[in-house]
């Protein structure tokens, strides 16, 4: 099956939004958003930086959604894995946003952000004054101390949100087509269901249910699906871009996205496109 890469729209170079002083978009209630917060107690077999051997399922059904302080939107957490060698230091964050309304959003500093655009609903966000309109299934990446904030939303807005710390090496992809798969964490350290029929050892998943693979090999169906592909390496040390500098980077055209993990026919597996070249 053929390669394709993400369709990227030229980014308009505009003046920053004149926007009133709310509270950040992003932050859930007071504290909801704030990553040196303790880490919730995990669920038994769920994986951590050191993955369970079985595959763990997170349901989005079961994730409760927080209101953001100034009401223009939602927030379920899916997932936070403390830092190995701090506890109370988030390494990175995984959680889904219902976006209602424009507004900025919550500065992270020491962190690097990933969002893709997971509703079928024009998203317009303005990144250090460069705005970039997303369609679905688009991602952007920008520094956590870059000034965002969301400009224009027809609808309501969805974004999957990865965070991940200076020195920890983050991505988003996206899996689509028809193919079964053999996942395990080696292949991805988390997997959200976007669209289409998607099923997990013959379970089938709802739109945005998450799966963490463990060290086991699991086996993966898509039928006519989008998964979103979460891949975080704790090992790269200088992974981490500069404060500030913000990207859109799709795989060249005619060119597969390089992933050790897969074979080089691709003829059996689903079309890969990804946020990094």
């Amino acid at each position: 099956m053929s390669t394709r890469t993400t369709p990227v729209l030229p980014p308009t170079e505009a003046a920053p939004p004149t926007l009133p002083p709310l509270n950040p978009i992003g932050q859930a209630g007071r504290d909801g958003d704030e990553l040196d917060m303790p880490s919730p107690k995990k669920l038994s077999g769920e994986p951590g930086n050191g993955a369970a051997d079985t595959a763990h399922i997170i349901p989005m059904a079961t994730l409760e959604p927080q209101r953001w302080a100034n009401g223009r939107g939602w927030t379920r957490e899916i997932h936070r894995e403390p830092a190995a060698d701090s506890p109370q230091t988030v390494a990175w964050r995984l959680s889904l946003a219902d976006i209602e309304d424009t507004g900025p959003f919550s500065p992270f500093p020491g962190m690097e952000r990933h969002l893709l655009s997971a509703a079928p609903v024009p998203l317009q966000l303005s990144i250090d004054g460069v705005v970039h309109d997303l369609r679905y299934t688009q991602i952007v990446t920008f520094g956590g101390t870059s000034e965002v904030a969301t400009t224009a939303v027809h609808g309501r807005a969805q974004a999957l949100n990865l965070m991940v710390r200076s020195g920890i090496h983050g991505s988003l992809d996206l899996l689509e087509g028809d193919t079964q798969l053999s996942v395990s964490a080696a292949f991805a350290t988390a997997l959200v269901v976007l669209d289409g029929i998607v099923t997990l050892d013959d379970r089938r998943l709802e739109r945005f249910d998450t799966i963490l693979p463990g060290t086991e090999d699991t086996r993966l169906a898509l039928q006519g699906a989008t998964v979103a592909r979460v891949r975080v390496e704790t090992s790269a040390p200088d992974a981490a871009p500069a404060s500030g500098q913000h990207r859109r980077r799709p795989a060249p055209a005619g060119r597969p996205h390089a992933n050790p993990h897969l074979p080089a026919d691709l003829s059996s597996h689903p079309r890969i496109r990804s946020s990094r070249p």
